[in-house]
Formats: C-alpha cells, structure tokens, sequence
C-alpha cells in the first residue's frame, strides 16, 4: 500500500491538486492531508492553518492578522479567521527546488 502526505509534494508543492493529481499518477493507494476550517465552517487540505508563508494573505489580510500562541510564537493570518470565499481570493506561493 503507498501512502502519500499532501500529494506527490517532492514533485509539486503539497495540498495543491497538481501533488494530488500526481500522487494518484503515481499510484498512491491514500492521499493523507491536513484539514483546515474556515470562518464559515468549509473544510480544505492545507498544511497549515497560518495562511501567510504559502499564500499570498500577506498583505491584503494583514489587517486581520492575529497572536495565537497555542498555535505559534508568532501572529498569522489564520484559515479560520477567512471565509471560503476569502480564501478563494488567495495564490499559492510556489517554492521551487533547485
């Protein structure tokens, strides 16, 4: 059985649909992600709930930027404080290897 976390994240960034996609191309038997909430309840794959190091939150949230120490020593901007329809407005931030 292969178990593939947030998709084929070696090939493309994870917990996007392209690792996904490539994950089942590969033969992935389960495709494990993290599940985040947003403010109105809808749940999505994301490894974090800190939205601003994968996205592009930063600056149009900033405003609604928050300390939640449980969480992290430092304040993000948080996929529960966003609606969908907010999160829909986000790019992914793409890290390439080199």
């Amino acid at each position: 059985m292969i178990i593939s976390n947030n998709g084929a994240s070696g090939v493309y960034p994870g917990s996007t649909d392209l690792a996904y996609q490539q994950a089942i191309d590969d033969g992935a038997d389960i495709i494990d992600c993290s599940v985040q909430m947003t403010k109105d309840g809808i749940a999505f794959c994301s490894n974090s709930t800190d939205l601003t190091s994968d996205t592009t939150a930063m600056p149009k949230f900033m405003s609604r930027s928050s300390n939640v120490p449980e969480l992290q020593p430092k304040s993000g901007i948080f996929s529960f404080d966003l609606t969908w329809s907010e999160i829909q407005t986000l790019k992914r931030k793409y890290f390439y290897r080199s």
